[in-house]
Formats: structure tokens, C-alpha cells, sequence
């Protein structure tokens, strides 16, 4: 959700405070970053976006991952990839990135290992221990409680490493469950291209071609719900408050994919028919246009039940104006105003999501317009992309050179 699509760095970042300037004093320095695959989710968006900024600043970026949609993406802005199965965890494909890794480490010589995701994490702490590098670990979503992940978070506190969370609920999270040193817990909240994500640089063109794709009636009231399609993400709730305002002329938009949770998919499109909301529920696998999504969107929606880390959605969401509903669950609330710029809900209780979307369908223009002030000024001065671009770079100042970031005076 934090991509930059152009070829230039956004004005927001072009004058970089200290500590991301000072960073470009070395042009040699090199960022390995691992991610388990390029498709479209948070940390495939955030290590895209961060090697392209990065590369711009005058750093070598240097992504291994899987593959996917937006490698087109980052390698139009010069930045390497290496393709590897770091999406598989056989015993096979771990053999192989270990060797694929170790070659590329061997030939590009960079000077930190970024891991992105719980995922590539044991190959990152290989690489660390083995060649003395830095590590940065970007954790966005809570991790399962289970001893392999006990055993990567022990495998991590090994390595000179720092743990980079977006929000205080990952932190808590993180500290309480597994005992992670609170020192080396880094909170850089999330951050957005407000250039990308603004009214102004949404055609026309733009609305009309993603309205055809998901054949959105004219007219039409949409709830949109850009959430996982996975256990307890709120789907099921959403299906049935929509029951119970079938009167209104509200069709909804689920995006998501079930690779977490296969064979979910079958099962909602089944409640879809029992419940008969059939022509009314739309259900892609992936959005090729969020901004436009957002704009033609009068309400999104965030029904989790469970704990979420960050919601990129819902602050793409707020950047364009549009009011945005959500659970009291995980993160959720840090990333919006209560009664301000979102409904706060209480979960599993679909009788309340119905209300608040029977609400927001009815919202007169007056109150539309004061919300999406609102909403557009949370974010511009909570969820920047310049602040999460100058935390990150904070982190690999703090590890790279430690004795500077240590001085009297400094942050």
C-alpha cells in the first residue's frame, strides 16, 4: 500500500532530514532485502517501496523473493531481483536458498540483511551469524504462538539484529508472547503515498476501467472489504449485516485470495447463495488499482476478529476521504479516529456493522465532505510516507553506525 509507482522520488522526500541524509554519504552501502514473495500484501508492497527509495537515495537495493506481480515494478526502478523459492520451506528449496544466498551475499557483499515477514526469517539469521551483517526484521502481523516460532525468535536474538514493528500493538504483542528484548523493538508506524493516494490523480479513465472489471452497476452503493480472506477476518459477519439491509441498494466488494486458508473462498461464495445476496457480493483475488478502489467506494470496512498488525488498507481508505469502519480488535484503532474518521465496533456483532453501515450509506454530502477533511488530515499527519521512510533509515543508521546514533544530542 506504500508504493511509489513513478520513476521519481516524491517531493515529500526530496529534502530528507539528518539522519536519512547523512545515510547517503556511502553510496557502496547495500540492503539485501528477503521476502517470501513480490505478490500483492504488506511486506511485499513495504519491501518494494523501500528498495526503490532507498536505490533513489543513492543505497544498492537488492531483493530476493519468490517472484510475483510487482517485481515488473521494482525492477523498472533498477532494483535487482533475484528470483528464489523463498516462499517454500522444503527441505529442497531451504538447501537451495541457503546455497542461492550465500553466492549473491558472496558477489554483491551488502552491508545489512532486511527480512521482511516471519517467513525468510531463519535465512536472514543464517546470513547474519555467518557473514556479521546487520539484520533489520519487519514484522507487520502477529506471530503464531506456537515452538518453531519460539525457536526463530531465540535462532533472531542471536544476531545483531532490530525488530521493526508498526504499531504498539505489535510491540505488546511481540514483548509479552515472546520475550523479545524490548531494546532491539524498533515502532516505525506505517506510512503512504499521499501523492498517489489523492483525488486529483485519479482519472477518470481510471474509475471507469476498475468499475467494468468488478461490473459495478451505476449508481450503485459500495461497501468495500479489502481484508484477507482467511479464519475470523470478519467475512462472515459482513455477509450477514448485509442481510439484514437488503433493502438498501448496497453491493459489496471482498478482495483477497485464500493461499492462507484454502477452500475459504468456497465457503463464503456458498453463504453468498444460501443467504441471497447472489449479484450482490463480488469477490477478486487481488485489486490492481487501490486509489481508484477506495475513490469508488462510499464505505470499507475492517471486520476482523483477530488480532491484525497493520490494516494498509484502511489508511488508503482515510487518505482519500472515505469513512471507514472497524473492529476493536489488534491495531485496528490506532490506525483511525474514533468517532472521527471511523466507526469502532465491537466484533462479532453483525447487528452493529449492519447499523453503521446503514449509516454511512445514508451520510448527506455535508457530512461526507467534513469526514473526508477529516480523514485526509488524520493521515497526512499520522501515516506519512516521508516519516516511515526516515524511521526505517533511523533503524539502519542505528546499525550501521552505532557510536554516531549514540552521541550526545542525537535522537
Amino acid at each position: 500500500m506504500s508504493q511509489t509507482t513513478d520513476n521519481t522520488l516524491p517531493s515529500s522526500l526530496k529534502a530528507m532530514p539528518p539522519k536519512a541524509s547523512a545515510s547517503r554519504r556511502n553510496a557502496k552501502n547495500g540492503v539485501l532485502h528477503l521476502c517470501g514473495d513480490l505478490d500483492y500484501g504488506d511486506p511485499a508492497r513495504e519491501t518494494v517501496t523501500l528498495a526503490v527509495l532507498t536505490q533513489r537515495l543513492g543505497w544498492r537495493a537488492m531483493i530476493a523473493s519468490g517472484g510475483g506481480s510487482l517485481v515488473t515494478e521494482s525492477e523498472r526502478a533498477a532494483v535487482k531481483h533475484v528470483r528464489m523459492p523463498l516462499n517454500k520451506h522444503s527441505a529442497f528449496a531451504n538447501w537451495r536458498n541457503r546455497v542461492h544466498l550465500e553466492a549473491l551475499v558472496q558477489r554483491e557483499h551488502p552491508c545489512m540483511i532486511h527480512v521482511h515477514g516471519l517467513g525468510p526469517v531463519d535465512m536472514g539469521c543464517r546470513l547474519s551469524l555467518q557473514h556479521r551483517l546487520p539484520l533489520v526484521v519487519d514484522l507487520t502481523q502477529p506471530l503464531p504462538d506456537v515452538p518453531s516460532t519460539h525457536h526463530l525468535i531465540a535462532h533472531m536474538a542471536q544476531t545483531s539484529c532490530t525488530v521493526r514493528v508498526p504499531t504498539r500493538m505489535m510491540e505488546k504483542h511481540l514483548i509479552s508472547t515472546f520475550q523479545i528484548n524490548p531494546a532491539v523493538v524498533s515502532c516505525v508506524p506505517p506510512g503512504i503515498d499521499l501523492q498517489s493516494y489523492n483525488a486529483s490523480a485519479i482519472s477518470a479513465e481510471r474509475l471507469h476501467n476498475l468499475s467494468r472489471f468488478w461490473r459495478l452497476p451505476e449508481q450503485a452503493i459500495v461497501a468495500l472489504m479489502p481484508i484477507p480472506l482467511e479464519q475470523s477476518m470478519g467475512h462472515s459477519d459482513f455477509l450477514k449485516a448485509l442481510v439484514e439491509i437488503k433493502d438498501e441498494n448496497i453491493y459489496s466488494i471482498m478482495v483477497g485470495n485464500d493461499k492462507g486458508s484454502p477452500g475459504l473462498r468456497q465457503q463464503i461464495e456458498q453463504s453468498v447463495d444460501s443467504l441471497g445476496l447472489s449479484g450482490k457480493v463480488i469477490m477478486p483475488e487481488s485489486c490492481p488499482d487501490w486509489p481508484a478502489a477506495f475513490w469508488l467506494a462510499n464505505v470499507v470496512v475492517a471486520a476482523n476478529s483477530v488480532p491484525r498488525g497493520q490494516n494498509m488498507e484502511i489508511i488508503g481508505a482515510q487518505a482519500l476521504g472515505r469513512p471507514v469502519i472497524v473492529t476493536a480488535v489488534g491495531a485496528n484503532e490506532e490506525m483511525v479516529m474514533k468517532d472521527e474518521t471511523a466507526w469502532v465496533l465491537p466484533p462479532d456483532n453483525p447487528a452493529a456493522l449492519a447499523k453503521a453501515l446503514r449509516e454511512a450509506a445514508h451520510m448527506s454530502t455535508d457530512q461526507r465532505v467534513n469526514l473526508a477533511d477529516n480523514t485526509r488530515y488524520f493521515i497526512e499527519e499520522t501515516f506519512p510516507q516521508a516519516n516511515w521512510f526516515n524511521g526505517i533509515m533511523g533503524v539502519y543508521e542505528a546499525l550501521l553506525y552505532p557510536s554516531v546514533s549514540r552521541m550526545p544530542g542525537k535522537p
